[in-house]
């Protein structure tokens, strides 16, 4: 279509060139022969260039439709194709409406069969090109429970991490799972995605003289803590778990207690401090 365009353009502006050099010529040619003072005394002169004028006159009329055409033509070739487009959607639309139908209709008189993959992706085939006839009764759709979209999390330390002061946040920051990415290794922090009940887990480990309080903290409300304390170079670890409904925004967070901390949080190849968590529903 631009292509025919531009060729109608083309053919436009030559036109006009054309045109324009006659009318030039035309007017020098005649300017050369006669002078000022005959042309206006001679009455026929003058009727002459009235002609001349109302030729002008006819000649700018015809370019500036030739202008407009191209334009016009556009828009009329626009409409068509808004059209036909809006025509074959209607199609599409009532032919998924058919096969709808369909596959929600059952066959009470046919026992089901195994049908071989290949014999049943060519009878899907051949029905595109044949009209739907519908030969049962339609099924009810049983109303079924959407799935949660899924929510997840898990990391660990990378390495010893002291934190012998109060209400020290916890930086789980090897991130192995993060589905959503709604845990933040830099903050230590869960910020819950959406609003559910979520199950949320953390492993503490220590050695030597090391004790330790840490607390899961849901949007500054201490949910749940733990305690371990080791004596004469003994390796141990200690587990907390809390299930707790979670609104969306809420930060999830674990972190030293108020008291009773001494030491290091162990996280080595001999085992790793975590933390994780998952929505339920």
């Amino acid at each position: 279509l631009s292509n025919y365009y531009l060729s109608e353009r083309k053919t436009m502006d030559s036109l006009i060139t054309i045109l324009t050099f006659t009318r030039m010529f035309f007017i020098f040619n005649l300017f050369s022969h006669f002078s000022a003072e005959d042309i206006n005394g001679n009455p026929e002169w003058k009727l002459a260039f009235q002609k001349i004028q109302e030729l002008q006159k006819t000649q700018d009329e015809r370019i500036s439709l030739l202008e407009k055409r191209p334009l016009e033509l556009e828009v009329t070739e626009l409409k068509n194709t808004v059209k036909n487009q809006g025509d074959e959607i209607a199609q599409l639309k009532a032919r998924i409406r058919e096969f709808e139908t369909m596959f929600s209709t059952s066959y009470e008189d046919k026992p089901e069969e195994d049908v071989p993959l290949s014999e049943a992706n060519e009878e899907i085939s051949v029905s595109f090109n044949k009209p739907f006839v519908r030969k049962g009764r339609l099924l009810y759709i049983q109303p079924t429970t959407v799935p949660v979209d899924m929510v997840a999390f898990y990391a660990y330390l990378s390495s010893n991490a002291p934190a012998s002061v109060a209400h020290h946040i916890i930086l789980f920051d090897t991130v192995i799972t993060n589905v959503e990415n709604a845990y933040h290794p830099h903050m230590g922090t869960f910020i819950a995605p959406r609003s559910g009940l979520y199950v949320f887990t953390w492993t503490i480990r220590l050695y030597g003289n090391a004790y330790f309080t840490t607390e899961l903290v849901v949007n500054n409300v201490v949910v749940n803590w733990i305690f371990l304390g080791t004596h004469n170079n003994i390796d141990g670890s200690v587990t907390g778990t809390a299930v707790v409904h979670v609104n969306q925004g809420d930060d999830v967070l674990v972190r030293t207690g108020p008291t009773h901390h001494s030491g290091s949080i162990i996280s080595n190849n001999d085992g790793k401090s975590s933390f994780a968590g998952w929505i339920l529903v």
